[in-house]
């Protein structure tokens, strides 16, 4: 992590606010904490805080989680660079509600059906045909994913013989798809640790 002082962290527009912190050691200090590196310590202000995503090598202390649910902060447990999602910690008082909403929609075949529509929209900018099962919008999205693939590889010069790869042997796989694995990997664990903060 770069040295610099976690107040001056890009905030959310609500103010809140995330750092990424790894090979450290993580201690209470009054309502903040420090994260002692092997190059020096910085300060962490907990109470301006929304997520705390914790990489390889760190270690916190009991208080420190204690200061952390005291404010609300979330805690991931990420990868490198946040990059993939291990675990998260709730401070006490968060509110269920928009993990509920989500189940229910999920739960019921119309709501879900309604909600993928809307993020087919949202990705692609046009409506899917009316009517179109979940399968159906599946099987859609595949065919723009693998044309994307078979264009992005033309533009660029880069031979490409469609997608191809084995999750229990990954060197079954060409460098180029391995690429495309390891990449798509990242994106979800990125995109987890997002959702989550």
């Amino acid at each position: 992590m770069a040295r610099q002082n976690l107040q001056e962290v890009p905030r959310f527009g609500d103010k809140l606010s995330y750092a990424y912190i790894d090979r450290a050691v993580i201690e209470q200090d009054g309502n903040a904490l420090v994260a002692f590196q092997a190059d020096g310590e910085v300060r962490i202000p907990v109470a301006g805080l929304a997520t705390l995503l914790l990489g390889p090598g760190t270690k916190i202390t009991h208080e420190a989680i204690k200061t952390l649910a005291d404010n609300n902060c979330l805690l991931v447990w990420t990868g490198e660079h946040g990059v993939r999602f291990y675990a998260q910690g709730l401070g006490a008082a968060r509110h269920s509600r928009n993990i509920i909403h989500q189940a229910r929609l999920v739960s019921h075949e119309v709501t879900r059906l309604q909600v993928v529509v809307r993020m087919y929209i949202h990705r692609f900018q046009e409506p899917p045909d009316p009517g179109l099962t979940l399968q159906q919008l599946r099987g859609k999205e595949g065919i723009r994913v693998r044309q994307a693939y078979a264009d992005a590889a033309a533009a660029t010069g880069v031979k490409w013989e469609g997608r191809n790869y084995q999750r229990q042997d990954w060197f079954a796989g060409d460098p180029l798809n391995r690429a495309l694995s390891a990449g798509n990997a990242c994106l979800y664990g990125l995109t987890h640790a997002a959702i989550l903060s």
